[in-house]
């Protein structure tokens, strides 16, 4: 039953972004009532943050999938900007980063500290794994503490919806600046 309502909210949310989803909204796509949702789950709130809690699952799985099949340090991350820019639109769009940003920031908050946790380990295997001579000489902690800031600035709700781009959009563009730099190769 839990699923069945994370993925009725789910499904609204996408249309409707996570504020304006009512419980007789949500009774009705799951196909039972209020007091059922009741149930197992004491509050929207509640609700937000099992849906979430999916999402980062879903999230580490499929990154934890791309670095079990790829060698290489480039294919392992273009596999994970791959994989996040195809599963987060379907979860992550403007309706529901504006609600994120305006009514639930501690939901935010909860999803950078997944974030933060997430790329400390990435890196941490990118510098002991068994590719380090693909990697430039630049301290981890260093490069480590520039994503993280530059990850926090650009790919929050905020930003995105301030310059009007999209999750996808933003991540690339951040992780080819990091891929690649500024400047043009001579």
């Amino acid at each position: 039953m839990k699923e069945r309502i994370i993925g009725a909210f789910m499904d609204l949310s996408s249309t409707m972004g996570f504020y304006n989803v009512t419980m007789d909204e949500l009774a009705s796509r799951a196909g039972m009532s209020k007091r059922t949702i009741y149930r197992y789950f004491r509050s929207k709130e509640e609700i937000i943050e099992a849906v979430l809690d999916e999402f980062m699952n879903k999230v580490a799985g499929g990154i934890g999938q791309v670095i079990a099949k790829e060698n290489k340090p480039a294919d392992i991350i273009a596999g994970i900007v791959l994989y996040i820019t195809q599963t987060a639109p379907t979860f992550i769009n403007p309706l529901v980063l504006n609600d994120l940003k305006v009514h639930y920031p501690e939901f935010w908050q909860k999803v950078d500290r997944f974030r933060i946790e997430k790329i400390q380990g990435f890196i941490q295997f990118m510098v002991n794994g068994n590719n380090k001579e693909e990697l430039r000489d630049i301290d981890p902690r260093i490069f480590t503490a520039a994503f993280i800031a530059s990850i926090q600035a650009v790919i929050n709700p905020v930003f995105i919806l301030d310059n009007d781009l999209t999750f996808g959009e933003a991540v690339k563009q951040l992780v080819e600046l990091f891929m690649h730099g500024f400047l043009k190769e001579k």
